[in-house]
């Protein structure tokens, strides 16, 4: 790494603390950053920014799937059932993840060689009530229904009206030259980010598959952000943050979704709607193809 003299060193930190404190006078008034610690962010259900506890201390939600396949939604408790993707050092094979006191999951899978990692959710009992039907031959019949609400949705936290709201993913995309964002429920909505490259020498995590973008502002990535959203203004899904650099963190690494599309080879991102109660038809995706996974459905009308 190469190492400034010390004149240079005293300016670029002086510059450094001028553009924090700036950007946080200016805060109320920029659209791009919004103020952290929202206490939305700490309830059901979970969505890409929720705060979750792990076993270490807390970590943020990246992205919220469902499978695709028919066979994994024969029944309402399989379609109302999320799969949730954090950092893989999150939290360790088989650890329970909660939502405050509540128990919501368990750590499934972890990635070999990247950051990522898979929890599984499941859902949350509704009252059970009576599906009746006749005919002209028979007297009235009934039996009793279970169904099912999912304790997580295809939303993220992003800027709407100046206020943090959950708001539709869209699907995802690669890292855009333009300003990005990430959504971390420690520092909340930071579209201060642009890509850039990792020369040889300039530390990284230590994992495979890393991408970087860098920040004009110190302290743009914080504990507690590992395993949420790098995402767009449009809500595409960039990456799964993995951590920022160790001093200044205006950096920050993340693992971006082609190499978890990659790495989930039989799963899909493409948005659909997939119902969780019984009696409700199950529409595949509009093209029909990559039977396997697919972002979760929203509440969003």
């Amino acid at each position: 790494m190469k190492t400034l003299p010390l004149q240079k060193r005293v300016a670029s930190l002086a510059m450094g603390i001028a553009t924090t404190f700036a950007s946080s006078v200016a805060t109320a008034q920029t659209p791009d950053v919004v103020q952290p610690r929202n206490p939305d962010r700490a309830v059901l259900p979970v969505i890409s920014g929720s705060k979750v506890s792990v076993p270490s201390g807390s970590c943020s939600v990246g992205a919220v799937l469902v499978p695709k396949s028919i066979l994994h939604r024969l029944t309402p408790y399989q379609r109302a059932t999320r799969w949730l993707v954090l950092a893989k050092h999150c939290a360790p094979m088989y650890a329970t993840i909660q939502v405050g006191t509540v128990a919501i999951g368990n750590v499934v899978w972890q990635s070999a060689t990247s950051d990522i990692e898979l929890v599984r959710v499941s859902p949350k009992p509704n009252p059970r009530s009576l599906q009746c039907a006749s005919t002209s031959h028979s007297a009235a019949f009934c039996s009793p229904v279970q169904t099912y609400t999912p304790l997580a949705n295809n939303q993220v936290f992003m800027p709407r009206a100046g206020q943090e709201a959950r708001l539709a993913v869209t699907g995802w995309s690669d890292a855009p030259y333009e300003r990005f964002c990430t959504s971390g429920w420690r520092t909340g909505v930071r579209c201060v980010w642009q890509g850039m490259s990792l020369e040889e020498g300039v530390w990284r995590p230590n994992y495979e598959h890393i991408n970087a973008a860098h920040s004009s502002e110190l302290s743009s990535i914080d504990n507690g952000d590992s395993g949420g959203p790098v995402v767009t203004y449009e809500r595409q899904l960039i990456g799964i943050i993995s951590s920022g650099e160790p001093v200044g963190r205006s950096i920050v690494y993340y693992t971006p979704m082609q190499q978890v599309l990659y790495e989930l080879y039989s799963y899909n991102f493409a948005p659909a709607d997939l119902p969780t109660d019984v009696g409700e038809v199950n529409p595949l995706s509009r093209n029909g193809e990559n039977a396997g996974w697919e972002l979760a459905p929203t509440d969003d009308e």
